[in-house]
Protein backbone atom coordinates (compact mmCIF):
# COMPACT_ATOMS: atom_id res chain seq x y z
CA UNK A 1 0.00 0.00 0.00
CA UNK A 2 1.75 3.17 -0.67
CA UNK A 3 -0.19 6.03 1.21
CA UNK A 4 1.40 8.85 -1.18
CA UNK A 5 0.11 7.56 -4.30
CA UNK A 6 -1.41 10.06 -6.32
CA UNK A 7 -3.23 9.07 -10.15
CA UNK A 8 -1.52 9.94 -13.80
CA UNK A 9 -3.66 12.63 -14.20
CA UNK A 10 -2.98 14.22 -10.69
CA UNK A 11 0.61 13.48 -11.56
CA UNK A 12 0.42 15.46 -14.84
CA UNK A 13 -1.19 18.30 -13.01
CA UNK A 14 1.41 18.82 -10.70
CA UNK A 15 4.28 18.84 -13.04
CA UNK A 16 2.72 21.28 -15.14
CA UNK A 17 1.69 23.51 -11.94
CA UNK A 18 5.67 23.46 -11.09
CA UNK A 19 5.27 21.07 -8.45
CA UNK A 20 7.59 18.10 -7.35
CA UNK A 21 6.84 15.07 -7.76
CA UNK A 22 8.49 10.69 -6.71
CA UNK A 23 8.36 8.41 -9.30
CA UNK A 24 10.26 4.95 -10.03
CA UNK A 25 12.88 4.87 -12.19
CA UNK A 26 14.93 1.48 -13.50
CA UNK A 27 17.26 2.05 -10.39
CA UNK A 28 15.62 4.28 -7.38
CA UNK A 29 12.94 5.76 -6.37
CA UNK A 30 13.82 9.71 -8.14
CA UNK A 31 12.47 13.14 -6.97
CA UNK A 32 11.69 14.97 -9.88
CA UNK A 33 9.93 18.30 -11.75
CA UNK A 34 10.21 20.18 -15.14
CA UNK A 35 13.41 20.21 -15.54
CA UNK A 36 13.31 23.50 -17.59
CA UNK A 37 11.36 25.22 -14.91
CA UNK A 38 14.10 27.03 -12.64
CA UNK A 39 11.82 27.74 -10.08
CA UNK A 40 10.87 23.75 -9.70
CA UNK A 41 14.56 22.86 -9.68
CA UNK A 42 15.35 25.24 -6.98
CA UNK A 43 12.73 23.37 -4.99
CA UNK A 44 14.42 20.14 -5.34
CA UNK A 45 17.80 21.44 -4.14
CA UNK A 46 16.05 23.02 -1.12
CA UNK A 47 13.78 19.86 -0.62
CA UNK A 48 16.85 17.25 -0.91
CA UNK A 49 19.42 19.84 1.06
CA UNK A 50 21.84 19.41 -1.84
CA UNK A 51 24.56 21.65 -1.96
CA UNK A 52 24.20 23.86 -5.35
CA UNK A 53 27.28 23.16 -7.01
CA UNK A 54 26.25 20.14 -7.80
CA UNK A 55 24.00 19.57 -10.98
CA UNK A 56 21.02 18.18 -11.23
CA UNK A 57 20.83 14.74 -13.46
CA UNK A 58 17.32 14.35 -16.21
CA UNK A 59 15.59 11.85 -17.81
CA UNK A 60 13.77 12.00 -21.14
CA UNK A 61 11.18 10.03 -22.30
CA UNK A 62 12.13 9.45 -25.95
CA UNK A 63 15.18 10.46 -27.96
CA UNK A 64 13.38 13.45 -30.17
CA UNK A 65 13.41 15.30 -26.46
CA UNK A 66 17.23 16.00 -25.90
CA UNK A 67 16.44 18.51 -28.42
CA UNK A 68 14.87 20.49 -25.53
CA UNK A 69 18.21 20.48 -23.70
CA UNK A 70 21.00 20.37 -26.16
CA UNK A 71 22.23 21.76 -29.84
CA UNK A 72 25.00 19.54 -29.64
CA UNK A 73 25.35 15.76 -29.77
CA UNK A 74 29.04 14.53 -30.82
CA UNK A 75 29.99 11.19 -32.55
CA UNK A 76 31.08 8.96 -29.89
CA UNK A 77 27.48 10.11 -27.52
CA UNK A 78 25.54 9.06 -30.62
CA UNK A 79 27.35 5.58 -30.35
CA UNK A 80 26.56 5.27 -26.96
CA UNK A 81 22.97 6.37 -27.04
CA UNK A 82 22.88 3.61 -29.98
CA UNK A 83 24.33 1.26 -27.52
CA UNK A 84 22.84 1.79 -24.16
CA UNK A 85 19.57 3.83 -24.32
CA UNK A 86 16.95 3.19 -22.90
CA UNK A 87 19.21 2.29 -19.65
CA UNK A 88 20.98 3.65 -16.92
CA UNK A 89 23.84 5.39 -19.05
CA UNK A 90 23.70 8.97 -18.27
CA UNK A 91 25.50 11.28 -20.95
CA UNK A 92 26.64 15.03 -20.61
CA UNK A 93 25.89 16.98 -23.40
CA UNK A 94 26.48 20.76 -23.55
CA UNK A 95 23.48 22.56 -22.75
CA UNK A 96 21.18 24.98 -24.61
CA UNK A 97 20.93 28.90 -23.67
CA UNK A 98 17.48 28.12 -22.35
CA UNK A 99 18.35 25.18 -19.79
CA UNK A 100 18.33 26.62 -16.06
CA UNK A 101 21.51 27.58 -15.29
CA UNK A 102 20.48 26.22 -11.51
CA UNK A 103 20.15 22.95 -13.31
CA UNK A 104 24.02 22.39 -14.83
CA UNK A 105 25.02 24.33 -11.33
CA UNK A 106 26.06 26.91 -13.83
CA UNK A 107 28.61 24.71 -15.81
CA UNK A 108 26.68 24.77 -19.10
CA UNK A 109 26.25 20.76 -19.27
CA UNK A 110 23.80 18.81 -18.39
CA UNK A 111 23.66 14.75 -17.74
CA UNK A 112 20.98 12.90 -19.49
CA UNK A 113 19.50 9.69 -19.74
CA UNK A 114 16.84 8.05 -21.61
CA UNK A 115 14.93 6.02 -18.95
CA UNK A 116 13.21 2.58 -19.91
CA UNK A 117 11.13 2.66 -16.90
CA UNK A 118 7.33 3.30 -17.79
CA UNK A 119 6.51 5.78 -15.54
CA UNK A 120 8.83 8.16 -16.45
CA UNK A 121 7.99 7.20 -20.28
CA UNK A 122 4.06 7.33 -19.82
CA UNK A 123 4.51 11.50 -18.00
CA UNK A 124 7.12 12.39 -20.45
CA UNK A 125 5.51 12.00 -23.48
CA UNK A 126 1.61 12.91 -22.49
CA UNK A 127 3.57 16.04 -21.36
CA UNK A 128 6.27 16.28 -23.80
CA UNK A 129 8.33 17.48 -20.71
CA UNK A 130 11.99 16.33 -19.56
CA UNK A 131 12.16 15.62 -16.04
CA UNK A 132 14.78 16.26 -13.22
CA UNK A 133 14.98 12.60 -11.92
CA UNK A 134 17.55 12.93 -8.60
CA UNK A 135 17.36 10.65 -6.42
CA UNK A 136 14.65 10.67 -3.69
CA UNK A 137 16.40 11.23 -0.87
CA UNK A 138 18.18 13.74 1.34
CA UNK A 139 21.56 14.97 0.28
CA UNK A 140 23.96 11.98 1.95
CA UNK A 141 21.48 9.44 2.50
CA UNK A 142 20.88 6.02 1.05
CA UNK A 143 18.70 6.21 -2.07
CA UNK A 144 15.21 4.57 -1.64
CA UNK A 145 14.21 1.60 -3.26
CA UNK A 146 10.69 1.25 -2.00
CA UNK A 147 7.92 4.01 -1.45
CA UNK A 148 7.90 2.98 2.55
CA UNK A 149 11.56 4.53 2.94
CA UNK A 150 11.14 7.73 1.69
CA UNK A 151 12.44 9.99 4.02
CA UNK A 152 9.31 12.40 6.06
CA UNK A 153 10.93 15.38 4.91
CA UNK A 154 10.62 14.41 1.27
CA UNK A 155 6.94 13.11 1.44
CA UNK A 156 6.23 16.73 3.54
CA UNK A 157 7.41 18.53 0.58
CA UNK A 158 5.89 16.58 -2.46
CA UNK A 159 2.67 16.48 -4.22
CA UNK A 160 2.53 12.91 -3.95
CA UNK A 161 4.10 9.14 -5.60
CA UNK A 162 2.91 8.40 -8.87
CA UNK A 163 3.81 4.79 -8.99
CA UNK A 164 3.82 2.05 -11.53
CA UNK A 165 5.24 -0.92 -12.21
CA UNK A 166 8.08 -2.48 -11.85
CA UNK A 167 10.00 -1.57 -8.58
CA UNK A 168 12.75 0.26 -9.03
CA UNK A 169 16.13 -2.54 -9.26
CA UNK A 170 18.42 -0.99 -6.52
CA UNK A 171 22.10 -1.89 -7.07
CA UNK A 172 24.53 0.57 -8.75
CA UNK A 173 23.19 4.34 -9.65
CA UNK A 174 23.40 5.03 -13.55
CA UNK A 175 26.88 5.30 -14.89
CA UNK A 176 27.67 9.00 -15.90
CA UNK A 177 30.16 9.81 -18.85
CA UNK A 178 31.13 12.93 -20.42
CA UNK A 179 32.45 13.34 -24.12
CA UNK A 180 35.50 15.77 -24.57
CA UNK A 181 37.88 16.74 -27.09
CA UNK A 182 41.83 16.23 -26.51
CA UNK A 183 44.97 16.79 -28.80
CA UNK A 184 44.42 13.26 -29.45
CA UNK A 185 40.42 12.91 -30.11
CA UNK A 186 37.51 12.33 -28.46
CA UNK A 187 37.36 10.52 -25.59
CA UNK A 188 34.72 9.02 -23.35
CA UNK A 189 35.25 10.41 -19.15
CA UNK A 190 33.22 8.00 -16.78
CA UNK A 191 32.61 10.56 -14.15
CA UNK A 192 30.73 8.19 -12.37
CA UNK A 193 31.16 4.42 -12.69
CA UNK A 194 27.57 2.22 -12.51
CA UNK A 195 25.02 0.13 -13.34
CA UNK A 196 27.02 0.24 -17.33
CA UNK A 197 30.08 -0.93 -16.48
CA UNK A 198 33.38 0.32 -17.94
CA UNK A 199 34.04 -2.84 -20.07
CA UNK A 200 30.91 -2.42 -21.55
CA UNK A 201 31.48 1.24 -22.80
CA UNK A 202 35.23 -0.14 -24.21
CA UNK A 203 33.03 -2.98 -26.19
CA UNK A 204 31.91 0.08 -28.28
CA UNK A 205 35.60 0.55 -29.46
CA UNK A 206 35.26 4.57 -28.39
CA UNK A 207 38.35 5.76 -26.13
CA UNK A 208 37.23 4.97 -22.85
CA UNK A 209 38.99 6.61 -19.48
CA UNK A 210 38.50 7.14 -15.84
CA UNK A 211 38.03 10.77 -15.10
CA UNK A 212 40.01 10.18 -11.66
CA UNK A 213 42.95 8.35 -13.54
CA UNK A 214 42.83 11.11 -16.92
CA UNK A 215 46.22 12.81 -17.27
CA UNK A 216 47.27 16.87 -17.21
CA UNK A 217 47.57 16.60 -20.91
CA UNK A 218 44.73 14.17 -21.59
CA UNK A 219 42.54 17.48 -20.82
Amino acid sequence: MNPFAIAFEEACNALRQGKLLVFPTETFYALGCDALNADSVGAVFALKKRALHMPLPVVISHPGQLKLLTKEVSTPARVLMARFWPGPLSIVFPAREDVPDLLTAGMGRVAVRFSPHPAIRTLGQELNMVLVASSANLSGQAAPCQVQDLAPEITRGIAGVFDMPPQPAGGLPSTIVDVVRTAHGEQVRVLRQGAVPFAALEATGLHVVLAEQESPAAG
